[in-house]
């Protein structure tokens, strides 16, 4: 029996080494895993400097398809949840349209719209043929109001849709959002799609353009004709930046709908100094305020569970 016990227990104590082993021949400085978007798998990141998870925190229970948070600014993955899984987001397109707007256009260039703008479908401002707006206010009306009539005004002046949407999937690239793909500006076409990780990171990138941070910030703004003709009452879709829904620290986001993509939505927060980026991707619940509260759920629990050094 004795002799039993010995064996089991100098068993034990291999296993125990060899684990010890594995976990502590790791490469330093270096991220474990794939916590990282390969854009950033390269660089330097001391492991020193990433968040720790507090003892006996349990993962949050997001109601959704696929979700993650990540910190910034080295994109670490807090939590996710099919975070790599190329769906549908709809109006989080806008996100990259933005960005490529604001690389080709100078926020006080002055667009007049076009009638076959004003006629599409879906979330838009309503506005006017012939109508005169800045590019700037045009970014508020796609922004705020998720304006498909602003996004395809955007996306077909200085240059041709086709070439303007060839310019968001280029940008992706640069970004190394391997599981996006963009097939037009408003996010209508269901057949274009993304990732939450992939957003997590777009939206990361653009929030240090500082006209893009200003307008995601902004709960409501009312955007006036260069003739003083037409009137646009823009509120912010995110009910995060509105308050309606409470958020300590809330910096802004995007959200979007179609009934394929279901309600998703991207938002950033910060709290003592620190940032965190959540994407939650189509909630279990069809109601419009089901993302901004399952983004609520998200980005506390982040704030609560990890120590940022």
């Amino acid at each position: 029996m004795k002799k039993i016990f010995f064996i089991i227990a100098l068993t034990l104590i291999c296993i125990s080494i060899t684990y010890y082993l594995f976990n502590h021949s790791k490469k330093p400085g270096s991220i474990l895993g794939t916590s990282i978007n390969n854009f950033y798998q390269g660089k330097e990141i001391k492991i020193s400097q990433i968040p720790q998870k507090k003892n006996l925190t349990k993962d949050p229970t997001i109601n959704a398809e696929s979700t993650v948070l990540i910190n910034e600014p080295d994109k670490y993955v807090l939590f996710g949840k099919n975070e790599d899984n190329p769906v549908a987001i709809a109006s989080v397109t806008k996100i990259m349209t933005a960005t490529i707007a604001l690389e080709i256009y100078k926020p006080t260039d002055i667009v007049e719209i076009k009638k076959e703008n004003t006629e599409i479908n879906g979330s838009k401002v309503f506005l006017k043929e012939g109508e005169k707006l800045t590019v700037e206010d045009l970014m508020y009306c796609l922004l705020l109001n998720s304006g498909n009539d602003a996004a395809k005004t955007l996306g077909n002046t200085k240059i041709t849709e086709k070439e303007f949407v060839g310019l968001m999937n280029k940008k992706a690239t640069e970004l190394g959002l391997t599981n996006t793909h963009f097939m037009d500006t408003a996010g209508l076409d269901d057949t274009g799609h993304s990732s939450a990780r992939d957003i997590a990171i777009l939206f990361s990138y653009a929030l240090k353009n500082p006209e893009f941070k200003k307008i995601v910030s902004t709960a409501e703004k009312q955007v006036i004709s260069q003739d003083k003709s037409q009137t646009h009452d823009l509120k912010n879709s995110n009910r995060l930046t509105t308050g309606e829904i409470p958020l300590d620290g809330v910096i802004g986001g995007k959200t979007g709908f179609t009934p394929d993509a279901g309600h998703t939505l991207v938002t950033a927060a910060s709290k003592d100094g620190h940032t965190i980026i959540g994407v939650v991707l189509k909630t279990d619940s069809d109601t419009a305020p089901a993302s901004a509260i399952e983004m609520q759920k998200l980005l506390e629990w982040g704030f609560n569970s990890y120590d940022f050094k």
